[in-house]
């Protein structure tokens, strides 16, 4: 499924997930579009999402990303 923001992509279509799903989107490293260097990045495994949901990398089932 996607979300009711999603305009990017559609069910079904193929998608591919780096190593952080999360950031905070405030900060200097974020703003400049490095990502890798925010303070608050979530890493796609063995992080915590902040509804302190483990983060499972490919081993996951699912996962939920932001669209970029």
């Amino acid at each position: 499924e996607v979300g009711s923001n999603v305009s990017k992509f559609s069910v079904g279509e193929i998608v591919g997930v780096g190593l952080l799903v999360g950031c905070c989107k405030s900060c200097r490293a974020c703003d400049s579009e490095i990502e890798q260097y925010c303070n608050k990045k979530i890493w796609s495994y063995n992080d915590v999402y902040a509804d302190g949901k483990v983060t499972q990398g490919g081993f996951a089932e699912a996962t939920v990303v932001e669209q970029k």
